[in-house]
């Protein structure tokens, strides 16, 4: 039990509105569910070049719906659960942000790592709210991509690339954003 007050005397947190436990994704809500063998072997194939299917709307656009509006049992959720443009939108305004600095070099990549993998914390964050910010699906997707991401060119010709696919498939199966 928390025991530090506000100034008031009143215990932190909402009593009314217990905090939710972060419980381990069930395994349809993590991608490896939905698209089997995800980045084995990394973004490229042999020869350097991104692999396809991180780009075409075969294997990405059902992950994006899944993301957006599908529960586990693949019904329809209500749009409070699913992932909005706004959601996806800040992550992605990141990573853009990101590689601007990389393209024009105001930053390398040494000092861009680490921002990199900031997005892993703020997706663990934005899942462990007690009103999740994030479905469960997208923040392991995120999760996973960070771990890929080891070289500047895993992050710009690699994650970037397919994160711009997953937002461009997904802008039909956004949810409306919350109120």
């Amino acid at each position: 039990m928390n025991t530090r007050h506000h100034a008031q005397g009143r215990p932190r947190g909402r009593p009314d509105r217990p905090r939710r436990p972060v419980k381990p994704s069930a395994p349809d809500q993590t991608v490896a569910h939905h698209w089997p063998g995800y980045l084995d072997g990394g973004y490229f194939d042999e020869d350097g070049h991104l692999k396809p299917e991180f780009v075409c709307r075969e294997k990405v656009e059902p992950l994006v719906k899944a993301m957006c509006r599908y529960g586990p049992d693949g019904q329809e959720q209500e749009y409070k659960d699913g992932l909005t443009q706004s959601q996806i939108r800040r992550y992605f305004g990141h990573c853009r942000a990101l590689e601007l600095q990389l393209r024009t070099g105001g930053a390398r990549w040494g000092d861009v790592r680490p921002l990199v993998c900031k997005l892993d914390a703020a997706a663990a964050d934005g899942l462990a709210k007690r009103e999740r910010k994030i479905p469960p699906l997208f923040a392991d997707f995120i999760r996973r991509n960070v771990a890929a991401i080891r070289t500047e060119k895993d992050f710009l010709e690699g994650f970037l690339p397919h994160f711009e696919a997953l937002v461009g498939f997904g802008q039909r199966w956004f949810c409306k954003d919350r109120s």
